[in-house]
């Protein structure tokens, strides 16, 4: 910007014509950092989802192996069982098991909010 700046006839400098130039160079300018910005931060996420994901596959991995093989050790409990128990007594012995350990577990997990709020005055 080391141009002379001329006057013209009505005595108005002519690098003050030039506003319109600098303000598209600015918005134009300005749409760039806020194009790369959010370029930035699409590639953030997008890496983020990606580790997230990759984890969220491998607990399901974890879970479905481990889901396999309490099935094979119930199938295994109540081949045993049938040995001195008919099949399907085998099979209701396996799950009542199952359904009390499921209540217990429940009763374990369960907030004791009836217990505090009796204690509350």
């Amino acid at each position: 910007m080391t141009e002379k700046q001329q006057p013209h006839a009505n005595g108005a400098l002519e690098g003050l014509q030039d506003w319109p130039t600098l303000v598209s160079r600015a918005v134009d300018d300005v749409t760039r950092i806020f194009q790369s910005e959010a370029h930035m931060l699409e590639t953030r996420i997008g890496a983020a989802l990606e580790t997230r994901l990759a984890s969220t596959i491998a607990t399901l991995t974890l879970i479905a192996i481990v889901i396999c093989g309490a099935v094979c050790m119930v199938c295994a409990a109540i081949l045993l069982l049938h040995l001195w128990l008919p099949l399907w007594q085998s099979f209701g012995l396996a799950g009542a098991g199952i359904m009390l350990a499921g209540i217990a577990s429940y009763l374990i997990m369960k907030p004791a909010t009836g217990i505090n709020s009796a204690a509350s005055p």
